[in-house]
C-alpha cells in the first residue's frame, strides 16, 4: 500500500494546525477556555447550587424553632423551594458585583468578618495589675468632677457684734438647732470647686471642698465672717464595685480590638494596592 498520499495529507494539516494555532485570537480564546476548564474542575459550576443534607437539618431546625414543631413534608418543601430562591438571587447578586456596589451591604459583610476574628481571638481576663495601669492611663474617664453641695451663713465684718453673734450660732447650731429656729438667713449652693473659689477666695475654698459633711464651721473672707456646712459631696470615682466592672469591660473591649486589628493586618498582608490615576 502506498504511504506516501497520506504522508503528505498529514504533512499539510500539520503545517495548516501551526498557522491556526500562530493567530493571536485563535491561542487567546484558548486559554480562556483552558482557564474556565479548570476553574471548573477545581471551582466547581458557580451556577450549580448544592442542596445539602445540611441545608435541609438547617431549614428544619428554623421551623421547628419558629413553631415549635416538626415541619411536614409539605411545609418542608416549601421551605426548601424558598431557600433555593433565595439563594439564586444572592449568587446573581454576587455575580453583578452588588456587595461591592451597595455601601450597606459592603459594610455589614466587614462588621461580620471583624465579629468572625473577635471569636477567632478572644481576650483573656484582665489581672488586678492591668486595671491598675489602665485607670492609671485613663482616669478622666471614670474620674466625674467633684459637686459639693453646702450652705453658708453670713456676718458682715461692719457689724462690731459679728464675730460673737457667729460663735453663738455655730454652738447652737451644732447642738441641733436648725438656722429657721434661729432665724438665720442662709444661701445654698450645689457647684464646683471653681465656683467656690469665686465667692470665698481660693484659700477658703480649699477649706471648705475638704470639709466633712454635716457640722458647721467658721471661715473667714476679707468682708465677711461665715459659717458653712457641707451637705453632700459627689464626684470623683464610682465606687468600687462599679468602677471595676467599667474598666474590665473597657479593657477588654480594646485589647479585643487590638486583637482584631492586628488580624486584619495580618489578612491585609496577602492583598496589594495599586493606585492608578
Amino acid at each position: 500500500m502506498n504511504r506516501r498520499p497520506l504522508n503528505d495529507l498529514f504533512t499539510v494539516c500539520t503545517r495548516s494546525a501551526v498557522r491556526f494555532l500562530r493567530e493571536p485570537t485563535i491561542v487567546f480564546f484558548i486559554i480562556g477556555a483552558a482557564i474556565f476548564l479548570v476553574h471548573r474542575v477545581v471551582a466547581g459550576d458557580p451556577r450549580t447550587i448544592v442542596v445539602t443534607t445540611a441545608v435541609r437539618a438547617d431549614l428544619t431546625r428554623r421551623f421547628k424553632d419558629q413553631l415549635g414543631r416538626q415541619p411536614s413534608g409539605a411545609e418542608l418543601d416549601r421551605a426548601l423551594q424558598s431557600w433555593k430562591q433565595e439563594e439564586v438571587l444572592y449568587r446573581e447578586a454576587l455575580r453583578q458585583g452588588m456587595d461591592r456596589e451597595d455601601p450597606f451591604v459592603r459594610t455589614r459583610l466587614v462588621e461580620r468578618v471583624r465579629e468572625r476574628l473577635s471569636r477567632e481571638f478572644p481576650v483573656a481576663e484582665p489581672s488586678p495589675l492591668d486595671l491598675e495601669h489602665w485607670l492609671a492611663q485613663h482616669r478622666s474617664l471614670y474620674e466625674m468632677p467633684f459637686i459639693y453641695e453646702h450652705e453658708y451663713i453670713t456676718f458682715p465684718k461692719g457689724d462690731p457684734d459679728a464675730e460673737r453673734k457667729r460663735a453663738k450660732y455655730e454652738r447652737e447650731l451644732n447642738r441641733g438647732a436648725s438656722p429657721t429656729s434661729l432665724h438665720l438667713r442662709t444661701s445654698a449652693a450645689n457647684v464646683s470647686r471653681e465656683r467656690i473659689q469665686e465667692e470665698f477666695g481660693s484659700e477658703v475654698a480649699s477649706k471648705v471642698c475638704g470639709l466633712p459633711v454635716g457640722e458647721w464651721h467658721p471661715f473667714e473672707t476679707q468682708n465677711t465672717l461665715l459659717l458653712v456646712r457641707m451637705i453632700h459631696i459627689e464626684g470623683g470615682l464610682p465606687q468600687p464595685e462599679v468602677l471595676r466592672e467599667r474598666l474590665i469591660m473597657d479593657w477588654k473591649s480594646t485589647m479585643q480590638r487590638q486583637a482584631v486589628e492586628r488580624a486584619t493586618q495580618a489578612i491585609a498582608g496577602h492583598y496589594r494596592f495599586q493606585e492608578r490615576h
